[in-house]
């Protein structure tokens, strides 16, 4: 058995919660020389939550941590997470259920936990069984490995097409205390989140009952992994897992409770919408960062709607990558949505150049500078639709042709 060499995280454990530990390791059942399993495990006392991919064809760790997800933890036992990277245990039949019920039951023996305090995640390639026996016998390596300051090898430990990792570490203030709030995320390719192959997880030591940190952790997740597209395709795997140690208890009046959890509700936020937008940037073969808005709609559904049209559109985002500010594209994403409008209202702008108004292209544009400002990493659209005062705003990226490179050989 053959695992990679220890390395101390420096600097990045002062950002981690306390109450955190990591370990990781090379399981050979996928990649050679890099480690593509990862550990995480919570003390006693923890709260653990998860919001999980929309497709009606979940991968078996997906089901597997829904239905402990939906279940109180033994607050008087560790919890424990375990990814591995490279194979997405997704329609694998009866043996996916059956992989994640034997780690289970050997984790469960190594952490002296129940079932329901385990909890599973998956990426890779659909289809193809796991070899689940082989990732067990690295349980032991890992569990005498554990430690806080792995938080670094964690992030990379879970990627697959990505070219970097995406991680997120910041300490807030609630009435003179300070905590903590760190992450990291996966995914390149496969990414329209309907709740992502997507994978999120942060961890806090900001105490809060389990209840309250799921609705704060919907809520965060709505506006945040909920408005990124890189393809259009949503995984069999997405999950989004949000976990507190409760190191650090904040004994308040209800009044400043409250103020309390708006706080770190913003924290929360800001480390997903961070994290969303490593991953868009990091889209398959991606060479810019496309941020969409709709202004001014009737309704929020529409202004949504409109967005996702544009963003997952193969000739916008085609358009973007050869930085033509081709607003006829936008037309048809509008109008393929079948949202009834009044064309005369609509306005489009891109890198803040008014493109078309009142029905027609605006011929006053500074073709050169527009030229210019389309060169630059991040393009900005915006459509006001002249109709409201709802609006709604996504992330995506463009595409190239290394996308097609990258995917048209995946599996090999």
């Amino acid at each position: 058995m053959t695992n990679s060499n220890k390395r101390s995280d420096q600097g990045s454990r002062s950002f981690t919660p306390a109450g955190l530990k990591f370990a990781t390791c090379c399981s050979g059942t996928k990649y050679k020389n890099r480690d593509d399993l990862l550990l995480i495990v919570l003390d006693p006392g923890s709260h653990i939550c998860a919001c999980f991919t929309l497709s009606t064809m979940p991968s078996a760790p997906v089901i597997w941590s829904k239905k402990n997800n939906k279940k109180d933890q033994n607050l008087k036992q560790k919890i424990v997470l375990l990814i591995n990277a490279g194979n997405a245990n997704a329609f694998t039949g009866k043996d996916g259920l059956v992989a994640c019920k034997e780690k289970a039951a050997a984790l469960a023996t190594i952490f002296s936990c129940e079932k329901k305090n385990i909890f599973f995640a998956s990426t890779g390639v659909i289809g193809e069984k796991l070899p689940h026996k082989k990732i067990i016998l690295h349980f032991d390596y890992l569990e005498r490995n554990l430690s806080p300051s792995y938080f670094k090898d964690a992030s990379n430990a879970i990627l697959t097409t990505d070219l970097k990792p995406k991680s997120y570490t910041s300490k807030f203030k609630v009435c003179n205390k300070v905590f903590r709030i760190s992450g990291f995320a996966k995914g390149s390719g496969m990414i329209y989140p309907k709740m992502a192959t997507m994978l999120a997880f942060l961890f806090t030591d900001f105490a809060i009952d389990k209840e309250t940190l799921s609705v704060l952790t919907k809520k965060a997740v709505d506006q945040s992994f909920n408005r990124i597209s890189v393809d259009g395709d949503t995984s069999t795997s997405d999950s989004v897992f949000v976990a507190t140690t409760n190191k650090i208890p904040l004994k308040v009046t209800k009044e400043k409770k409250v103020k309390a959890l708006n706080t770190f509700y913003i924290e929360l936020k800001k480390a997903m919408i961070d994290l969303a937008k490593k991953i868009v940037m990091d889209g398959e073969g991606a060479r810019k960062f496309i941020e969409i808005t709709v202004t001014n709609a009737r309704t929020a559904t529409s202004a949504r709607k409109i967005c996702f049209s544009i963003a997952n559109s193969l000739l916008v985002k085609t358009a973007i990558a050869g930085e033509d500010a081709n607003w006829g594209r936008l037309i048809m994403a509008i109008g393929k949505t079948k949202i009834n409008l009044k064309i005369e209202k609509i306005k489009i702008y891109i890198q803040k150049f008014l493109l078309c108004e009142d029905g027609q292209a605006n011929k006053k544009i500074d073709d050169t500078k527009l030229s210019h400002a389309l060169k630059r990493k991040t393009v900005n659209i915006t459509v006001d639709l002249g109709e409201g005062s709802k609006e709604f705003m996504v992330w995506t990226s463009d595409l190239t042709e290394d996308y097609i490179k990258i995917n048209a050989d995946y599996r090999s």
